[in-house]
């Protein structure tokens, strides 16, 4: 028997008709994990609360505080529409894509759990992947065919890490134009370009294999066997539809670049006088790291890597700091509550009976 049969052989325990079941069961988490979110989280937060105390004792209190409290009211709005543009963004990734399989839902779902997917996203450092699995769930519970939604994680995955290769990469060069790169950023780069790489080549090999070329040992094991179970069952059209591909990395990039307008509009409110490829180039590095770092939602990390880029880049750093955290509220504290909300809202759906729907 040859190896390809060999590693076949498994899943068929495991039908399409099974996988929705097998996508919504979530392990429960174990002491241990429930502690070292609880650390990191921790860890976060004392991380942050020693920048803005660092920060503040090398430079003046009142006058972060005073341009904290002048903040425009204008570009605060302006802000916060840059951030309804990516959750209406984030809601097109997954629209384009069940459009290509013929599958309908309404916008106002998709942007409920396309603001679950960022929020989820910050909270739960997995690279992008957290989110994107909740959606996936979400899809389900709403009758989308289990190989339609696997397929949509599919290609939101290998698009979101093509437009953050993409962005990482403008924002190296951009900074190696303005700036000669330390060793250290030199590594970072290196670093967070292989990570990426090396992601986004998984999701590939393991699309066109099929999972085929996992060891049959590590079959045996039920979450392996249902990973290769769900790439077994994707839709090959859709994921290798060149075009579909490209929309989506275009939608995922029009994120980042929100994103980094939400910065430059909340630096715009505090008076910071900065040119917007500094001020994208001071965001990417901070998603940059926040991404390396294990901590959750990059507490600490990113404000800390931001604020320094921006005062490196020619802001102060009472203004550079204001902007940082003016932009967190908006991108992490704001969609928190309705963020939490949501997650229990889909929790719910999960304990009740769901659709499944063959396409």
């Amino acid at each position: 028997m040859d190896d390809t049969k060999g590693a076949e052989a498994p899943l068929s325990t495991i039908k399409e008709d099974s996988l929705p079941a097998e996508l919504l069961k979530a392990a429960p988490p174990g002491a241990s994990m429930k502690f070292g979110v609880l650390t990191g989280w921790a860890l976060g937060f004392l991380a942050l609360g020693g920048l803005i105390l660092f920060v503040l004792h090398f430079s003046d209190f009142r006058a972060f505080t005073t341009t904290l409290m002048a903040a425009d009211p204008i570009w605060l709005v302006a802000a916060a529409l840059c951030q309804v543009l990516t959750y209406i963004s984030a809601a097109a990734v997954w629209a384009r894509v069940l459009k290509r399989a013929g599958s309908v839902i309404g916008m106002p779902s998709l942007l409920r759990l396309a603001l679950l997917e960022l929020f989820a996203n910050q909270a739960i450092p997995t690279g992008g992947l957290s989110g994107s699995i909740i959606v996936v769930r979400g899809l389900i519970h709403r009758g989308v065919a289990s190989s339609v939604a696997v397929t949509a994680l599919l290609v939101a995955a290998l698009s979101y890490y093509a437009a953050y290769l993409l962005v990482g990469l403008l924002a190296f060069v951009l900074l190696w134009n303005m700036a000669d790169l330390s060793r250290a950023l030199m590594s970072m780069s290196a670093i967070f370009l292989g990570v990426i790489i090396l992601l986004a080549g998984a999701v590939i090999a393991l699309t066109r294999s099929r999972g085929r070329f996992i060891p049959k040992a590590a079959l045996g094991w039920k979450p392996v066997a249902r990973m290769v179970a769900m790439f077994a069952n994707i839709r090959a059209d859709i994921f290798y539809d060149g075009r579909l591909i490209f929309e989506t990395i275009a939608l995922q990039t029009a994120i980042f670049l929100l994103d980094a307008a939400t910065l430059w509009c909340a630096a715009k409110a505090v008076s910071l006088s900065i040119e917007p490829p500094k001020v994208f180039i001071s965001f990417i590095m901070g998603s940059v790291v926040s991404t390396l770092s294990p901590v959750p939602m990059g507490l600490g990390t990113f404000e800390a890597t931001c604020t320094a880029m921006l005062h490196f880049l020619g802001g102060t750093v009472e203004a550079s700091l204001a902007a940082t955290l003016v932009l967190r509220g908006f991108t992490l504290w704001l969609p928190m509550l309705p963020g939490l909300w949501f997650m229990r809202h889909e929790a719910k759906l999960a304990s009740e009976p769901h659709v499944q729907t063959i396409g």
